[in-house]
């Protein structure tokens, strides 16, 4: 073999940028106030500051139109199939309480919640034992419990509203 012949022969390609690689510590500019707070942070702030950025994330998607159209277009089909009852009223629950919760979380006054979660929330077999008389009883009971809080006619916990069926 010629001395040609062995440099021709390459293990490694060589580095693009001249033969130094860039690290992530050539990236930080370690007198930026950001990342100086950010490195002094407790790691449990820290940790706290990332679970309010998810939640944030989480709270956009779920108010999203786009969101609200694929839950109601997933309504509509199982509608359509027909044969899942209990995953239909699921679904329904999801959405009564995701737009409930968005309507709800923004009023300015007690008095002008819009909507509000629902009040007939029995479903299965507990629901299928009552007879007409005694659900819209109950979504009665409910109701009045709802308005007491919300005008705080009831102080503590101490407040009993009771119905009689007859």
């Amino acid at each position: 073999m010629s001395a040609d012949d062995r440099q021709a022969v390459v293990t490694t390609p060589p580095l693009p940028s001249g033969g130094t690689k860039e690290r992530y510590f050539d990236r930080i500019d370690v007198n930026d106030p950001e990342y100086i707070r950010t490195r002094n942070m407790s790691p449990d702030l820290r940790q706290d500051f990332n679970v309010l950025e998810q939640k944030k994330r989480v709270t956009q998607i779920l108010q999203s139109p786009a969101f609200k159209e694929e839950l109601e277009s997933l309504i509509q089909e199982q509608q359509r199939k027909g044969n899942n009852p209990t995953g239909l009223m699921a679904l329904r629950q999801i959405a009564d309480t995701l737009v409930a919760g968005s309507a709800a979380g923004f009023s300015t006054s007690p008095l002008s919640l819009g909507m509000v979660a629902p009040i007939n929330d029995m479903f299965g077999a507990e629901y299928a034992t009552m007879v007409k008389g005694e659900k819209q009883t109950r979504c009665k009971l409910a109701s009045l419990y709802r308005l007491v809080d919300l005008f705080g006619w009831a102080h503590l916990g101490n407040a009993y509203v009771t119905v009689g069926a007859s």
